[in-house]
């Protein structure tokens, strides 16, 4: 993928096939050390980023990962009961590190033990999970990197499923927007990330718990300076080497974005101590909404070019469309009469036969003289093909190109030069053929005398 390029008041698209992304520049001038807010729906435009590549060490992020991989060992991981092992229980040991109070033999179902990870943060739970699922700690970090490269994540690695510092981890904003992004397909994930609060029933083993969702943006019922009305997860929390950070999601009016802010700090904003990630967070969304939509810059009956075509009857020229409609974000003010569809090294001709739907070409999508995106072009309808037009423009061409006509009266030449000395030559075979059988016409009369005088010759001597 391209470098995302920060430029002022520039539309932003990022597609799939070879994407493109440009950055606006929000509102507020961002606190945090790096960001990145990431259209949540079916394309990865970026709106914004702040360092989005820097690698910097994952926090409680991790704990997405960690999540992701614990859905997915089962179909329903409300029905997968977990008996807490010596081994997940006592990983943290000794460490000063948020706890949910596991105890040994205590017994939880494989989704009781993501919500305490993802709403409490609690790092017993996520070490019970990933013996649980890999087999051991070890065995499950090498399965979440294992899950990094699947996704084709180049700037993340993983030492341990919470997300403690470790020297050698790290990720980057983008990286962990685009493991949001995967975690918020999974419809478990969605529905732990977004709740307020959850219970644990009771069982012989330990008795009911109820927590609350620490994610600050989530609005719950009391007072709470940090809450969005329209988030809807995911994670927040801090360590010393990455900061306070959070990766956070939110939907409004069919709208939906992905926000991480990474080396968030404390800051003093009207004389109120804030920290600084979840502001930023907020005021991302809040920015994103208020100036932005989905819009089709094209369609797939806009005829954007025609390009000639040999070797058919039926037409002189292939109209190029779009591939498909293409929707994205751009600024609520933009009016797609200005969005101009330039195609990329378009070919001289086309060559029938062509059928409807063939790629012909790339074009580039451009507004206010900046390139948005690209897009793929292809054949209007079909064109079949003609022989008789192929023989007839093949023999045509031959003949416009001058050292092609060399070449064929020279050939000619040559042919009429071989035919004119192969008719000679015949000519004097035939002529000394003629003789040579007047010669023989010639001596017949004298053979017949001299057979005639051998046989009375012959007769006188019996």
């Amino acid at each position: 993928m391209k470098k995302i390029i920060s430029l002022l008041l520039v539309l932003v698209f990022l597609l799939s096939i070879v994407p493109t992304s440009f950055a606006y520049t929000p509102d507020h001038k961002l606190i945090s050390e790096k960001a990145i807010i990431m259209n949540l729906q079916d394309d990865d435009t970026v709106l914004y980023q702040k360092d989005s590549t820097v690698r910097t060490q994952p926090s409680t992020l991790t704990k997405i990962m960690t999540a992701i991989l614990a859905i997915e060992s089962a179909q329903d991981i409300s029905k997968v009961k977990v008996t807490c092992s010596h081994a997940g229980v006592h990983a943290l040991d000794g460490t000063f590190s948020t706890y949910f109070g596991i105890k040994e033999g205590e017994v939880y179902t494989l989704l009781d033990l993501v919500n305490m990870m993802m709403l409490t943060s609690a790092n017993d739970a996520a070490n019970v999970i990933a013996v649980h699922v890999g087999g051991s700690v070890n065995a499950f970090v090498n399965k979440m990197n294992e899950k990094v490269k699947k996704l084709s994540l180049k700037d993340t690695f993983f030492l341990n499923p919470t997300g403690l510092d470790a020297e050698g981890q790290y990720t980057t904003a983008k990286d962990m927007a685009k493991i949001t992004k995967y975690a918020m397909k999974l419809p478990i994930f969605q529905q732990v990330v977004k709740s307020v609060t959850y219970t644990v029933p009771k069982n012989k083993t330990h008795k009911e718990y109820t927590f609350f969702n620490d994610c600050e943006l989530i609005p719950t019922a009391t007072y709470n300076k940090y809450a969005y009305e329209y988030a809807t997860g995911v994670k927040s929390g801090a360590t010393e080497a990455a900061g306070y950070c959070v990766s956070a999601t939110a939907h409004k009016d069919g709208m939906a974005y992905v926000c991480i802010v990474l080396g968030g700090k404390k800051t003093d904003i009207d004389g109120t101590e804030y920290t600084s990630a979840l502001v930023d967070a907020r005021r991302l969304f809040r920015w994103a909404f208020t100036n932005f939509k989905m819009k089709a810059v094209s369609t797939e009956n806009s005829i954007v070019a025609e390009v000639p075509v040999k070797y058919s009857n039926d037409a002189d020229y292939v109209s190029l469309v779009p591939e498909k409609t293409i929707t994205s974000l751009v600024p609520k003010n933009v009016d797609e009469s200005t969005l101009i569809i330039e195609p990329i090294d378009l070919p001289e001709y086309l060559k029938a036969p062509v059928k409807k739907g063939d790629f012909v070409c790339k074009a580039k999508v451009i507004h206010a003289e900046e390139e948005i995106m690209q897009i793929n072009l292809v054949a209007y309808k079909d064109v079949d093909s003609s022989f008789l037009k192929y023989i007839t423009t093949i023999t045509g061409s031959l003949f416009k190109n001058p050292i092609t006509l060399i070449i064929i009266l020279l050939a000619l030449g040559g042919l009429g030069f071989y035919l004119y000395r192969l008719y000679h030559k015949k000519k004097r075979l035939q002529r000394q053929k003629a003789r040579l059988q007047a010669a023989q016409k010639a001596e017949e009369p004298r053979n017949q005398d001299y057979n005639q005088r051998f046989s009375s010759f012959h007769d006188d001597l019996e």
